[in-house]
């Protein structure tokens, strides 16, 4: 188990949650947005409850070590969230509006009059 120190508070979670939260936290430190995400926290009173943490590139947590659970209990009771995506998102574009959404990757926009907002006259 692993106690994360959130903004001065601490939160006692899985090992397995807080190596992902470890890892997830500096993909956001590398956008310019915020993203909520809810993570297993053991309360005081033993039970387990989702907390919402904000993070962002000012976010700092310091994680140790603490006695607890074995491994099987701990992967029970702290499952590994799903994140949310960061950053843009991709999607596939049909060939045919490929040339209508998309410029040319060839073409000269620097030096030439083109409207790079395909959709500025809908």
């Amino acid at each position: 188990m692993k106690q994360i120190t959130y903004n001065g508070e601490p939160l006692v979670t899985g090992t397995q949650v807080s190596n992902a939260l470890v890892h997830y936290v500096t993909h956001v430190a590398a956008t310019t947005s915020a993203v909520a995400i809810d993570v297993p926290v053991l309360e005081t009173n033993g039970t387990v409850q989702m907390h919402t943490l904000i993070l962002s590139v000012s976010t700092q947590l310091k994680v140790v070590d603490v006695d607890g659970l074995t491994v099987r209990e701990e992967t029970e009771r702290f499952p590994v969230p799903q994140f949310p995506p960061i950053g843009g998102q991709a999607y596939a574009v049909a060939p045919q509006d490929i040339e209508r959404d998309a410029p040319y990757i060839d073409d000269d926009f620097l030096n030439a009059d083109v409207d790079l907002d395909p959709h500025a006259d809908d």
